[in-house]
């Protein structure tokens, strides 16, 4: 009856579903008319990635980005302090620290900053909240960088931005812990039947 008991108990820990830490995101961004010029909107869409946060359990540190918006390219995460940053914590005059929290507002004022890849050339793309009102009703708004004229942004109000969770992985701790567990109970197992 023991050697049974014992059986279940490791079949039901080894079937137990393994706690994830959900890590990269879908967005979507729908930008407003720029100076009411329909032609001046975009979609920008695809998936935000990074680590939890170390001091918000609801927010994560984007480390890398994949996508596009209307013909250019996600080349990725201009990290807070890179070396293309004017100091610790600025780049072309933009303040920044990629955190994404995942329940809105999906950024702060400090934001993302995106490095993007046209036919024209490089361009920086600074997304963050700016509070909604009557002109930016989504409440966030992006500042494109001219890649001909870096001292040059255009401002975009956005109408929408969403995120939603694209896929999860195990974070490592967490299957460290799972397997030492596992592992345990597989020695006691086998010291009970051979006792």
């Amino acid at each position: 009856m023991k050697k049974l008991t014992l059986s279940l108990a490791l079949v039901s820990v080894l079937s137990a579903p393994i706690p994830l830490l959900a890590d990269t995101f879908s967005f979507l961004i729908s930008t407003a008319a720029a100076n009411n010029d329909p032609a001046l909107t975009f979609v920008a869409s695809g998936n935000l990635t990074g680590p939890a946060d170390p001091f918000n359990n609801n927010a994560f540190d984007i480390s890398s980005i994949t996508g596009s918006a209307n013909g250019f390219n996600f080349l990725g995460v201009v990290d807070p302090g890179a070396t293309n940053s004017q100091t610790t914590d600025t780049a072309s005059g933009f303040t920044f620290d990629n955190v994404l929290y995942i329940n809105g507002p999906h950024t702060d004022a400090d934001g993302f900053l995106l490095d993007l890849n046209s036919p024209v050339g490089t361009s920086l793309a600074h997304v963050f909240f700016t509070g909604v009102t009557a002109q930016n009703p989504g409440g966030y708004e992006v500042d494109v960088v001219d890649p001909n004229e870096p001292g040059a942004t255009t401002p975009f109000a956005i109408d929408s931005f969403t995120v939603t969770l694209a896929s999860a992985v195990p974070e490592p701790s967490t299957l460290v812990l799972l397997g030492t567990g596992v592992a345990g109970l597989a020695g006691l197992v086998r010291r009970r039947i051979a006792g």
